[in-house]
């Protein structure tokens, strides 16, 4: 009986690891991000807002601060086009992310904006994830910067 029960323990515990799936981990989606801000950064820095504009996903939903949401792509695109022609400096830094399953991971960070006159502004945000397609992009964003 106990050797039995011991093959089914070996073959559950074999199966079991047959059927996990690898999952990125906490630090691994940090750094994703942070090279995806890296890139954002200079983009719009140099007034480019297409890179950020494909780091959202189709159904992306950014929560400004005064309560105004910009619903998808086509209501970013002009959003993105004006920050870009400010030449402002936007730097945003995660400070935590974690991965909520496969395909979402949420993130909380500090942005800090530079304008061309060298004023500063920093605010918190929340961000939520979204892998498409095996790319990571910004699904839901809590932002509560005064650019």
């Amino acid at each position: 009986m106990k050797k039995a029960f011991f093959l089914f323990l070996c073959s559950v515990i074999t199966l079991s690891s047959c059927n996990e799936k690898s999952t990125i981990s906490n630090n691994e989606i940090k750094q994703i991000i942070v090279k995806k801000y890296e890139k954002m950064r200079t983009t719009l820095k140099s007034g480019e807002p297409n890179y950020v504009l494909n780091m959202h996903s189709k159904d992306a939903i950014l929560f400004l601060r005064n309560g105004t949401e910009v619903v998808g792509i086509s209501s970013l695109k002009p959003f993105y086009e004006k920050v870009s022609s400010t030449n402002i400096d936007i730097k945003s830094t995660p400070i935590t992310v974690e991965l909520i399953s496969e395909n979402i991971a949420f993130e909380v960070g500090v942005l800090t904006s530079t304008s061309k006159t060298g004023i500063q502004n920093s605010a918190k945000y929340i961000n939520i994830w979204k892998n498409v397609d095996g790319d990571w992009k910004l699904y839901k964003a809590i932002d509560q910067a005064k650019l």
